[in-house]
């Protein structure tokens, strides 16, 4: 258990510039994604499963890159179909690939978490659902009270879908609110309605999910602060159980579809940073608790909790109570971390299909872990998740040149080898986490803006 209090962020942010505007990985992963190599391959990833420990608690992911519209903020990995029926096959594929993992896995692994990302899952026919959740339970081991979740475009919750997926045993939903004013959500692609996110929560709630996330951006063209609070209000409204604020990450040399959107018609630097504060203060007032730098929840929910004890985790979902050691992605593009590996699957569909169909996994790229690593991975995780840290010395020493400046203004505090995020560095808390990686000045690529 953390010894700093749990405490609310309700107080003005101060704009820093120099550490708002800076580029600064996610760190959902150490290393991240973009210092993966192609020296990782599938007989590297099949031997990692194979290896687990008996007994192992692993979670499960899965992804399913079609959306019936793209959406021009998007920065996932995803397409429109442009032939008749590209999901059956792409179907087929991703059960093969179950059961290749389900061989190679210790028959006595417990799956306790199953994640069903886009892409919009709920393009998925009922049937296809189903039977995804046959070859789920046919390959693991899932456990009785596993979490199952879900995330689904509001325009595709279809009474027919929700109620495959909670047959299948879904317990939690995460639907994209992103925002509601018209005129943003032309300037992105993505028109959605009030009535139909409400009617969304409705039929979830009646299909008898136990708990919804709803997620909200800011920074997105044309968005103001206002926009960002008629959102977040709107949210809370809704008796939502979790909310994920995410800045719009503008990356169009990575999507090029985000070329669509004017960039005259982003917000500023300060403008995005108060869009991001708005957010929190509404949703704080509105009686949510933060969790880590882009999360809320209810009291009540497991992650309040979790952040209380110091369980919290930080994954390629985002903030999680999901203790498992090791977490198998399938589909195409999927990460996968397990002890010593991280590896990703091939983005491209008709190459998964191909590789999945030849009997082998479709891994393309990765990185073996390290000692270093592993040491500061779980470090930068424990900052990012509890603001809070006992530093081993020789970290401390080789982080001193960065961490100075953000001690010195004040966003964090060291007392001999124990670092605390104070509340002003909250919305730093990326680039305080950055300090520790001796990569990051190297890194020739671009990240999101930290705040």
């Amino acid at each position: 258990m953390r010894t700093t209090s749990f405490r609310s962020t309700k107080r003005k942010w101060d704009y820093i510039p120099e550490y708002a505007l800076a580029q600064t990985p996610r760190y959902t992963s150490y290393p991240p994604a973009n210092r993966f190599s192609a020296r990782v391959n599938s007989s590297k990833a099949q031997a990692a499963i194979a290896s687990l420990p008996a007994a192992s608690s692993i979670s499960l992911y899965l992804h399913i890159p079609f959306c019936k519209k793209l959406c021009w903020y998007c920065g996932c990995h995803t397409s429109v179909p442009t032939i008749a029926d590209p999901v059956a096959p792409y179907v087929e594929a991703l059960i093969h690939e179950i059961e290749i993992a389900g061989e190679l896995a210790p028959g006595n692994a417990r799956v306790d978490h199953i994640h069903f990302g886009g892409g919009s899952p709920d393009i998925l026919t009922p049937e296809q659902i189903m039977r995804i959740f046959v070859a789920l339970r046919s390959s693991f081991q899932v456990g009785r009270f596993a979490e199952i979740a879900a995330e689904l475009d509001p325009r595709g919750a279809r009474p027919e879908v929700i109620d495959a997926f909670a047959s299948g045993g879904l317990t939690r939903a995460s639907l994209g609110v992103q925002v509601l004013d018209v005129s943003v959500q032309k300037r992105i692609n993505r028109i959605q309605t009030e009535d139909q996110i409400a009617s969304a929560v409705r039929l979830l709630r009646a299909a008898g999910i136990v708990s919804l996330n709803l997620d909200m951006m800011y920074g997105l063209p044309g968005q103001t602060r206002e926009h960002v609070v008629e959102t977040a209000l709107f949210i809370a409204a809704q008796d939502a159980d979790r909310v994920a604020t995410f800045g719009y990450a503008h990356v169009p040399w990575m999507k090029k579809h985000q070329n669509a959107i004017a960039t005259d018609d982003l917000a500023s630097g300060e403008e995005r940073f108060r869009q991001a504060e708005m957010a929190a203060s509404a949703l704080e007032t509105a009686g949510y608790l933060p969790i880590g730098f882009d999360h809320f929840a209810a009291p009540g929910d497991s992650l309040v909790a979790a952040d209380r004890d110091g369980r919290l985790r930080r994954n390629f979902q985002g903030y999680t109570d999901d203790d498992a050691i090791a977490l198998i992605g399938f589909g195409a593009s999927a990460i996968s971390s397990l002890p010593g590996l991280t590896y990703q699957n091939t983005t491209d569909t008709s190459t998964y299909k191909a590789d999945i169909m030849a009997g082998r996994l479709p891994v393309v790229r990765g990185v073996a872990h390290t000692q270093a690593d592993v040491r500061t991975g779980k470090l930068i995780e424990r900052i990012l998740c509890d603001f809070e840290v006992n530093v081993p010395g020789d970290l401390l020493i080789a982080a001193c040149p960065q961490l100075t400046a953000l001690t010195d203004a004040g966003l964090a505090q060291l007392s001999g080898t124990h670092l605390i995020v104070t509340d002003r560095g909250r919305p730093y808390v990326r680039n305080i986490a950055a300090c520790f990686d001796p990569e990051i000045a190297h890194s020739v690529n671009r990240h999101s803006l930290a705040v």
